[in-house]
């Protein structure tokens, strides 16, 4: 088991995402009132271990987007847990990001180059 710096509620309250140090976002899901690993779904691809990455869903639930050491925004899709789109977002690290709360087109990111970004 590694640890997990970051970690983000489904927006339906019965799942979590982790941010993994061993390079994963693992999937934690609600059963007869605790969490548990669900060991099928997870997310791998992406350079993270060492980070602590943050990672969001979209209001629908339907994406999950975390960020990585190499500067880049992974979009992923919930349900199949295939990456959908990876985009270059920073020199460095991609430390953090969020949804736009009015138009969840939009991601803003966060690197250690020192800018904030707005993607749509």
């Amino acid at each position: 088991m590694h640890a997990i710096p970051c970690a983000a509620m489904h927006p339906s309250g019965k799942s979590w995402a982790g941010q993994s140090m061993d390079n994963k976002v693992v999937v934690y899901e609600s059963s007869k009132g605790s969490f548990v690993l669900n060991k099928k779904k997870r997310f791998t691809g992406h350079m993270s271990s060492g980070y602590s990455c943050g990672l969001k869903f979209s209001p629908d639930g339907q994406f999950l987007a975390s960020g990585d050491g190499e500067g880049k925004l992974w979009f992923w899709n919930w349900s199949t847990q295939k990456n959908y789109r990876t985009i270059k977002t920073h020199d460095g690290v991609c430390i953090d990001l969020d949804w736009h709360p009015v138009e969840p087109s939009r991601v803003a990111t966060a690197g250690w180059d020192g800018l904030i970004k707005l993607w749509d």
